[in-house]
């Protein structure tokens, strides 16, 4: 079968595949959730789907993934098994993964803003991870001193370090996602520091403070507008936050 062939070459003769699951388990985990917290949150008259509470205690999913993470680390770190295991623990993480990246926003705010403007940040989380995870399944590497011939590691080196630099100035300049792949594709990270930083990222409170007009053109470009068209396909994904009680 092609899709047989293309993955015995691809991804376990690449070895790839732990990656590959990983990534797949974590999507597919993210939309399953997701389905089903929208579900609860629709059920207005109380259906079979309804949160988990112990005593009186919302027992949020971020916790099981916090254990399956944990627990398929410990396994894979003591007993390094081969395949299939190898795999089934790569699905097993990407789950835990999942869960926990489902509920970024509650730890990133420390409360729980599952369903409000906060709670994008998730959904932020989720696409750099898939993101990233598939640059690392594509075999794509941030790291590749290994080909590279001994007289010109030194120029890998350097060239790896200035591309640390570029992503870094992206994700201060609040392009998460341009910072994220710029680790990878450096000419992605060169754009990404040299055009207008976002007007709440760090780099624009410390740098535009004293320009206003870099400032007024930030507000301009990344303005309203831009802000709607940006939490449309969040809310596309995740589900669109409740509105504030009047």
């Amino acid at each position: 079968m092609p899709i047989r062939d293309w993955y015995e070459r691809e991804m376990i003769d690449g070895d790839r595949s732990g990656a590959f699951w990983l990534l797949l388990s974590l999507l597919i985990t993210f939309l399953i959730v997701r389905g089903i917290t929208r579900r609860i949150r629709s059920d207005s008259d109380g259906g079979l789907l309804r949160d988990v509470s112990v005593g009186g205690l919302h027992i949020h999913h971020l916790v099981y993934g916090i254990g399956i993470t944990l627990v398929t680390g410990y396994l894979e770190f003591r007993f390094q098994p081969e395949t299939p295991w190898f795999e089934l623990l790569a699905i097993a993480f990407g789950i835990g993964a999942g869960l926990m990246l489902d509920e970024f926003a509650l730890s990133l705010y420390m409360k729980d803003v599952y369903w409000q403007d906060q709670g994008r940040a998730s959904v932020d989380a989720v696409l750099i991870a898939l993101m990233v995870g598939g640059l690392f399944v594509l075999g794509t590497s941030p790291l590749d001193l290994d080909s590279a011939q001994d007289s010109s590691r030194l120029g890998v080196a350097v060239t790896l370090g200035a591309n640390a630099l570029l992503a870094s100035a992206s994700l201060l300049k609040g392009k998460l996602v341009t910072g994220a792949v710029g680790l990878f594709i450096p000419g992605v990270a060169l754009v990404g520091a040299m055009r207008l930083a976002k007007p709440r990222s760090p780099w624009a409170r410390a740098r535009y403070t004293k320009k206003p007009k870099k400032m007024t053109r930030a507000e301009q470009r990344f303005g309203p507008s831009y802000e709607a068209r940006m939490n449309r396909l969040k809310d596309l994904l995740g589900g669109a936050p409740s509105r504030p009680a009047p």
